[in-house]
């Protein structure tokens, strides 16, 4: 599922496949109290960036994010 949210030029992106849960958004502030919302409600881990989602690799730069399979 992928859910995003636009507001005030924020893009915030929520993308959940089973039991993983990439948040994505274009302003730090933003996604960290996105974060926090969600572990008030749920028990999670933060695995830091992302690397590997669903057999895809991400490679994050200053020019953008490039998936690899």
């Amino acid at each position: 599922m992928l859910f995003l949210k636009r507001k005030n030029g924020i893009i915030s992106a929520l993308i959940i496949y089973v039991d993983v849960m990439v948040v994505t958004d274009n302003d730090i502030d933003e996604m960290l109290k996105l974060k926090t919302h969600l572990a008030s409600k749920f028990d999670m881990k933060n695995l830091g960036g992302l690397k590997f989602f669903l057999d895809i690799e991400a490679i994050m730069s200053v020019q953008g994010i490039f998936l690899s399979q």
